[in-house]
């Protein structure tokens, strides 16, 4: 579906027509949500940045979907629409953007071709392409993808780029009820599980447990569980095990009804958290929170390879879109750790779980990257 404005509110319609100028800008998505979310957000704060100068970013959502070219690599993919589906196709039309915002690896041929009916086009990418670096003109990515950080089109952040939840201070409240018996401070456990190539069994999840139950001992309170899609039955049995009361355990299922899930209400009301390094966002929102956030580790299969594109042939690789770098989420978790804006779980000694929120994290490379994407329209 194209929406008119896509995450970006009405009000910036309005401002769009207020404004000096107006920026067209195409917002490829697809059907993974946290991977839109990074768009949309990237979105809100260059809206707000350009608005500082009189120029209105007037937004258009292309949610695209794809046949079966998809799995082609890019670098063998003409700049063409070829790997999208023919309803999709039929919304890359003009009149043409002057800035693409997308994400991860499917859309890259989409705005190659764009960027070619408007050579004046700039084309701003997220996460990991898995194509030739020097076909973006800005490249925002994390760790975890081990692409090379000292290329002058790529912009290292800490963290992907996400709006905070909206809050629903109805629900909120409905949860405080639930959860009002519960001594403080509470302990958010955020859990995720295996993918390749990080490993998550329930020997895994009962040292999850056992961790837990160490800092409980320490801070006190009570723990808040909940699980994911990936975390597993038998993972979630084991951790539940491990546990001692009093707290509250959420094992997720594919048919639950959304507002059984304490996932959003645990990233309001929790005092501290802990989260199992397997997810990106998960570990993000924690984070954000601004609330002191501790790290589960996980572990790595033996069989996966292991390289990073710092120099060499690895990083000549990596550059022409050859190769990329394995994911591994270690390297998102050091770096956060190193920031002092996490902690690994085990290697604590002393903990904190205080119940007010510190202020807000300041993401210095974000904004960077977004007041370099606005120079462009400015001058």
């Amino acid at each position: 579906m194209s929406t008119g404005h896509g995450g970006i509110d009405g009000m910036k319609a309005n401002r769009a027509r207020a404004a000096d100028r107006t920026v067209r800008a195409w917002l490829l998505t697809g059907a993974r949500a946290g991977d839109n979310a990074q768009v949309l957000t990237l979105a809100r704060w260059l809206a707000d940045r350009l608005e500082d100068s009189g120029i209105a970013l007037q937004t258009e959502e292309k949610r695209l979907s794809y046949n079966a070219l998809r799995v082609l690599p890019n670098i063998l993919l003409p700049a063409a629409p070829m790997v999208l589906s023919a309803l999709a196709r039929r919304k890359i039309t003009p009149p043409w953007p002057d800035l693409v915002i997308g994400v991860g690896r499917r859309s890259v041929p989409v705005a190659r071709w764009i960027q070619r009916q408007n050579p004046s086009c700039r084309v701003v990418w997220l996460g990991r392409p898995r194509a030739p670096l020097g076909w973006f003109d800005l490249l925002l990515t994390t760790p975890q993808y081990g692409l090379p950080e000292d290329a002058p089109n790529i912009v290292m952040l800490d963290l992907p780029p996400a709006l905070a939840p909206e809050r629903d201070e109805r629900e909120l409240a409905r949860w405080r009820e639930r959860f009002a018996h519960l001594p403080r401070p509470w302990i958010g456990v955020l859990v995720g599980g295996a993918r390749w190539p990080v490993l998550f069994d329930a020997s895994d999840a009962g040292r999850l447990g056992e961790a837990v139950e160490r800092m409980r001992a320490k801070v006190g309170g009570s723990w808040l569980v909940s699980t994911s899609p990936r975390t597993g039955i038998r993972q979630a049995r084991a951790l539940r095990e491990v546990l001692s009361p009093p707290g509250w355990f959420h094992f997720w299922r594919k048919d639950g009804r959304p507002e059984n899930n304490p996932h959003r209400a645990i990233l309001a009301l929790a005092d501290c958290f802990v989260v199992t390094a397997d997810s990106a966002s998960m570990i993000a929102e924690a984070v954000r929170s601004g609330r002191r956030t501790y790290l589960f580790r996980l572990r790595r299969s033996p069989l996966a390879p292991r390289w990073r594109a710092r120099r060499g042939l690895a990083r000549w690789l990596a550059i022409r879109g050859i190769l990329s770098p394995p994911r591994d989420m270690n390297a998102l978790a050091r770096r956060l750790v190193e920031h002092g804006r996490a902690h690994w779980l085990e290697d604590a000694r002393d903990f904190e779980c205080a119940a007010a929120a510190s202020s807000g994290l300041r993401e210095t490379a974000l904004e960077s990257a977004v007041e370099r994407i606005a120079r462009w329209f400015e001058t």
